[in-house]
């Protein structure tokens, strides 16, 4: 018997037993015995195989009507809900990366002497409130509707949630709306060492670590996010010295992961961090799992790290072993690199930031 016609059975049951006054206490009448698809309660029986009910005093019709109604509303609210938690689970997740319970506020736990030596402000005292975004999803957007945004720009400087596209599911990123006019998407946060970055392939395809400390965004999201418009990509810098650099590329893209999310685009540079991504430009994203370099070494392993790499290993590496103690340099290009500002093959920088927006958000 099908699902549906025992639930309708059981249903009904669960009316009479509501409905009708009836003597649990007393003698049964007509029982067939309990088999393996019959349910006993509290003295009646349901044949759930012929949908048959026995009680001990006759259900009215009364009762009934209306059930089958009933049951197929509950089921298309089931069908309802089963999408909507299809679309919660990315968004658990999400929040889950972005700093904790609801009602916890999480920080950028970036040391204040740091941030006071720095011309971006966002880098200290960053303070999100979880619980304000998990309001936020019952009203104006919930669901990813009209007013979900797209990208970062005119949004609230921290956590926000965008959708790309409007075929694509939405995710959580972190805005940036202090540093060059705001409308930054952070795509990379690191200052601390608190996050490893000598992961496999599969972390760096969804991403890691929390949204307001140090994380990568994943390629998955960086894809979506790049292809959706024309984007430029800021990169800031600083080494043990307090020294503050960053590059600026007008034009940045990468491609998909069949296409081993390589570096496609990469526009004009200006700054003072030096050009070092140009000897990137059209490489695959590597690995320690996934050796997609030009080299006969496999660079990612051997730096401990990954990235574009290309026929070299010694040249930039932002993903490399972080440097907590600084009196022990990080050697053989392990360390966090940027060719022309801190070259290797010993040492490691402090601070490093990635982040992107649309050109039209240039200022």
């Amino acid at each position: 018997m099908s699902q549906m016609l025992q639930l309708d059975a059981l249903v009904m049951a669960m009316a009479c037993l509501t409905t009708t006054q009836t003597d649990l206490g007393g003698g049964l009448g007509m029982v067939p015995p309990i088999l393996d698809n019959s349910v006993s309660h509290r003295g009646f029986y349901i044949d759930l195989s012929l949908s048959y009910l026995y009680l001990q005093t006759s259900c009215p019709i009364s009762a009934l009507s209306g059930l089958t109604t009933r049951l197929q509303a509950l089921t298309n609210d089931i069908a309802s809900v089963k999408e909507q938690i299809g679309g919660l689970q990315e968004q658990l997740v999400d929040l889950r990366r972005s700093g904790g319970p609801a009602g916890y506020p999480v920080s950028l736990g970036l040391p204040n002497a740091i941030g006071s030596r720095l011309p971006i402000s966002s880098l200290s005292s960053l303070d999100v409130d979880v619980s304000q975004l998990l309001a936020a999803q019952g009203g104006p957007g919930a669901g990813g509707g009209p007013t979900t945004p797209s990208n970062c720009l005119k949004q609230q400087h921290g956590v926000v949630r965008i959708r790309t596209r409007a075929n694509v599911e939405p995710f959580f990123v972190f805005c940036d709306q202090k540093v060059r006019g705001g409308g930054w998407i952070m795509v990379v946060n690191r200052y601390d060492g608190s996050e490893d970055f000598n992961r496999k392939w599969a972390d760096y395809k969804i991403g890691f670590g929390s949204l307001t400390t140090e994380f990568f965004i994943g390629l998955d999201k960086l894809r979506q996010i790049t292809s959706s418009d024309n984007y430029e990509l800021l990169v800031q810098l600083q080494n043990r010295k307090q020294e503050l650099r960053y590059a600026l590329y007008d034009h940045f893209g990468i491609g998909s992961e069949s296409e081993q999310y390589h570096l496609n685009v990469l526009g004009k540079y200006q700054g003072d961090a030096a050009d070092a991504l140009r000897q990137h430009e059209g490489k695959k994203f590597s690995t320690q799992d996934r050796d997609n370099d030009e080299s006969e070494a496999n660079c990612a392993a051997a730096q401990s790290a990954a990235f574009w790499y290309g026929s070299s290993c010694n040249l930039s590496n932002p993903f490399g072993l972080y440097q907590r103690l600084l009196d022990r340099d990080k050697d053989e290009y392990k360390g966090i690199l940027w060719r022309g500002f801190l070259d290797g093959p010993k040492g490691s920088l402090k601070i490093v930031r990635m982040m992107v927006r649309p050109r039209s958000g240039t200022s």
